[in-house]
């Protein structure tokens, strides 16, 4: 072989050996990217990932968002749980459930997960909610320790909700348990789906042993239709309602006014009908107490305005005399004639004098009726004097052929009282 020939071998080996080289460098650097892709991949997670030395409490791999929350106070050796810079993140009232938890991870199996919950200090200085899963991983090949894969993420958010629903709930628990109201919800069927201890007093059952019951199969007949009717108008209206239904207790009856609403989910469908119902018997019998008194106050008004307007007065040892003045209609009229007999038998009076110079007007029907009473008042032996008679009253009386005998009639009061005086000499 000639020397320019080896040059060219030569160089045609060095060329491969170039090509080669680069090759191993692509391959090289493509194992690279594939050793550090899944750390890319943690580094990637919003979750804080970690893998921790159990036996000597060292942190062997921390991702980004660990490593941002521990800032600078993370190394690679954790020392003790408490004081390092990782575990100082935790809330003083966690460190034993986290140890706890930590405990339980290495007597599991490895790939055994187990859970916990904690407080852990962010970047603002506020502590955050963080929902922990671990798993042991067996022993490392650098030494006997045992590892674990812990995985985190920020529940703060849920917890948060969770809190707010448990104050939604204690609240809600205890407007049910201390209002002196029937508290209830019961759905398009009627079962019970929720109730408070009233609703529990009135059926002698527990709550858990009402929930899930048709409160239809549970009452009277009555109350059951009267109740399904107005929740049935409520479901199907979609508006709220009040209605009054009668509960039958051992000691009787209770009205109850019933306020009832729709209740619907989150899409806005009615699935229930919840209903505030209060007792007002009290109410309704001291309404009808007061009805009944107001009636008895009207009817002793009405007989002290009858005894005004028709007053008997005695004018001498057996004398009366009644003035009749204003409108007379049949219900005067019966009350001049009740108090025009009992006023004679009374005061056992010989004359009553019926004084009329204040009527005005004097029908036919008033006409009898004072006719009436004065013959009335004969048959108990009284004689009866009819003063104040006008000229329109006296043609009424003719027009309508009254029957004036045995009564004496006088043009004025005054001539009457002196007529009456007179008699009573005579007798």
């Amino acid at each position: 072989m000639s020397d320019q020939q080896a040059t060219v071998a030569h160089e045609a080996e060095v060329d491969a050996l170039r090509k080669e080289v680069q090759r191993l460098r692509a391959r090289n650097a493509e194992l690279e990217a594939e050793r550090s892709l899944p750390g890319r991949l943690l580094d990637a997670l919003p979750s804080l990932v970690y893998v921790l030395d159990l036996d000597e409490r060292r942190y062997i791999y921390v991702n980004r968002a660990l490593a941002e929350l521990a800032g600078e106070g993370i190394g690679a050796a954790a020392g003790p749980l408490r004081g390092d810079g990782i575990s100082s993140l935790f809330h003083p009232d966690d460190i034993g459930r986290i140890e706890e938890y930590r405990a339980r991870v290495a007597a599991l199996e490895s790939g055994d997960p187990a859970t916990v919950e904690y407080r852990a200090r962010g970047r603002d200085g506020g502590y955050r909610w963080f929902f922990e899963r671990g798993v042991a991983l067996g022993r490392g090949p650098e030494g006997p320790g045992r590892r674990m894969l812990g995985s985190a993420h920020d529940i703060t958010a849920r917890k948060h909700t969770e809190q707010m629903l448990e104050r939604s709930e204690s609240l809600l628990h205890a407007f049910l348990d201390y209002t002196p109201s029937m508290m209830v919800a019961v759905d398009v069927e009627g079962r019970l789906l929720l109730l408070n201890h009233e609703i529990e007093a009135y059926y002698g059952m527990s709550r858990e042993e009402l929930l899930g019951k048709v409160v239809y199969d549970l009452l009277p007949p009555a109350a059951s239709a009267s109740i399904r009717k107005a929740n049935d108008e409520v479901a199907a209206s979609g508006q709220p309602g009040a209605s009054e239904h009668v509960l039958v207790y051992p000691d009787g009856p209770r009205d109850y006014l019933s306020t009832k609403f729709p209740i619907r989910d989150a899409e806005g469908k009615l699935y229930a009908v919840g209903t505030v119902s209060v007792d007002i018997s009290r109410t309704k019998q001291a309404e009808a107490e007061r009805a009944a008194m107001q009636r008895r106050l009207i009817e002793m008004q009405q007989a002290t305005i009858q005894e005004l307007i028709t007053p008997l007065l005695p004018l001498a040892r057996g004398v009366v005399a009644m003035p009749i003045v204003g409108t007379v209609d049949p219900a005067r009229a019966q009350q001049i004639l009740t108090t025009l007999l009992e006023g004679i038998a009374a005061r056992k009076a010989r004359i009553a004098i019926l004084d009329i110079t204040g009527v005005k007007d004097v029908d036919a029907h008033v006409a009898q009726s004072l006719v009436g009473a004065a013959r009335a008042a004969g048959l108990l032996g009284t004689r009866v004097v009819l003063t104040g008679i006008k000229p329109q009253v006296a043609q009424t009386l003719t027009m309508t052929g009254a029957d004036l005998s045995g009564i004496v009639t006088k043009g004025t009061l005054e001539s009457g009282i002196a007529y009456a005086l007179r008699a009573r000499r005579r007798s």
